[in-house]
């Protein structure tokens, strides 16, 4: 019984620690991080609340309907003396009169509503406007999203092959220095060989030990991009040579330029659009505005409280009113703070347009910075691939030769480490590419998914 109950316990960890990892490629990264991802999500919400600023702005030209009611009983009755009208005999010369009831009650509903306000129609065209600027920040957002996890993901994937490069070499001089340990027990190779090995391997397993900790640093920096909790295993499906063919970047997509294509330059744009609304409002507000409203009112006083009774004498009634008209606002002096805001504006009007050519000018040294290095790495990229094959087909033969007993362990040692220098210059040079790739298509406006 304790056996089979240790089998199931070793059974049910082994399925747990299986559920806790997730396997993900660069694309199924993207889309954990679109509904993960806390930055994008209060960007999506910036969305959300730039629609219901419209309807609350919409809302202003509406019709505006309140009710109230009110109650009041008069702890002390107010009156006022008047002159006496009788003038009997022994009749003093004023009384004191009560005209005001104990219990008084009314009821109002009032309807206001705006028949012309410019300050407010042009309101309305910037609230359209402004939706288009939170749609903007959204697509941006979502475009450094996308930048920010290619970059993660792909320095995590380049360590992790480094690291399976490390490992490769140990398994390669680990059986080279058993076979040299061999030889130098039949008399055939020198101890200095065996211990030129040994220290080799030493490096390599320091080196190992580095990347492992740089794999969880990188690892867990893509989770925290993503908004995925850290506790979770994270095992990523694609390699390098799998990113390279996905990330996409013809040859006339790298020709294709202009500044206007970029999330940024829109955005400037749009704010351009923002502050001419907002000077124009200001002008506008200088017009009369013109309200509508009708009111209607139902009142009553009583000298008792009596509001539940029925068969009441015509005096306990409820008096009705009714009465609609028109407002009209003209402003004539405000102390000049609006001739203040429209220069105001203005000014702002005139940075953005400055903040957008400077913009223009960058994203054009932007793109031709980028440009080069894409092609720079791009030829780099060849030239250590076949770097790479030559120098595994010198370790092949130095190899051989020494299997046949006319080379070194030194020969060896020495086309071992070239070999793993090619090997690192080839995957920076992969990884350099990559990220350039990323970077032209961002100077470019385009998504990494395009």
């Amino acid at each position: 019984m304790k056996r089979i109950l240790f089998i199931i316990a070793l059974g049910s960890s082994a399925l747990l620690q299986a559920q806790d990892t997730i396997s993900m490629t660069l694309s199924e990264a993207f889309n954990y991080a679109k509904q993960h991802n806390g930055t994008y999500l209060n960007a999506q919400k910036d969305v959300l609340l730039s629609n219901e600023t419209v309807r609350q702005t919409v809302a202003i030209g509406l019709p505006q309907i309140s009710a109230t009611g009110s109650y009041q009983q008069f702890l002390t009755v107010p009156g006022s003396w008047i002159k006496n009208f009788v003038t009997a005999p022994g009749a003093p010369d004023y009384i004191f009169l009560k005209f005001q009831q104990e219990f008084v009650s009314s009821a109002n509903v009032a309807v206001n509503q705006l028949l012309w306000d410019g300050s407010y129609l042009v309101g309305l065209q910037a609230t359209g406007e402004f939706v288009k600027m939170s749609k903007l920040a959204e697509a941006k957002s979502l475009r450094d999203l996308e930048n920010n996890i290619s970059k993660a993901y792909i320095t995590a994937v380049s360590t992790q092959k480094n690291l399976d490069l490390i490992e490769t070499n140990m398994r390669l001089l680990e059986r080279s220095l058993f076979e040299v340990s061999q030889l130098n027990k039949e008399g055939f190779a020198e101890k200095l060989d065996v211990e030129r090995l040994e220290l080799n391997l030493a490096n390599l397993k320091l080196q190992r030990q580095k990347l492992q900790n740089a794999i969880l640093v990188t690892v867990n920096l893509l989770k925290m991009q993503m908004g995925m909790p850290m506790e979770t295993q994270l095992k990523l499906s694609n390699n390098l040579d799998q990113l390279e063919s996905t990330i996409n970047l013809s040859d006339a997509d790298v020709s294709n330029f202009s500044s206007a294509n970029r999330i940024e330059n829109r955005l400037l744009e749009q704010a351009i659009i923002l502050s001419k609304l907002d000077q124009k409002r200001y002008k506008f507000s200088a017009l009369p505005s013109l309200f509508a409203f009708y009111q209607h009112q139902e009142s009553t006083q009583r000298p008792e409280f009596n509001f539940f009774k029925s068969n009441l004498t015509v005096n306990n009634s409820w008096v009705p009113s009714d009465v609609w008209g028109l407002s009209l606002r003209m402003p004539i002096y405000g102390g000049g703070a609006t001739r203040s805001k429209i220069r105001e504006t203005q000014i702002k009007i005139e940075k953005a347009q400055n903040d957008l050519s400077t913009f223009q000018r960058y994203a054009t040294l932007e793109y031709q910075n980028s440009k080069n290095t894409y092609l720079q790495n791009l030829q780099s990229v060849e030239i250590q691939k076949q770097n790479l094959a030559l120098a595994q087909k010198i370790y092949d033969k130095s190899m051989a030769k020494f299997k046949e007993g006319v080379g070194s362990t030194l020969e060896i040692t020495q086309a071992e480490a070239e070999l793993r220098t090619a090997n690192n210059a080839y995957l920076n040079s992969l990884y350099d590419l990559l990220v350039s790739k990323i970077e032209l298509k961002s100077a470019i406006g385009q998504s990494i998914n395009q």
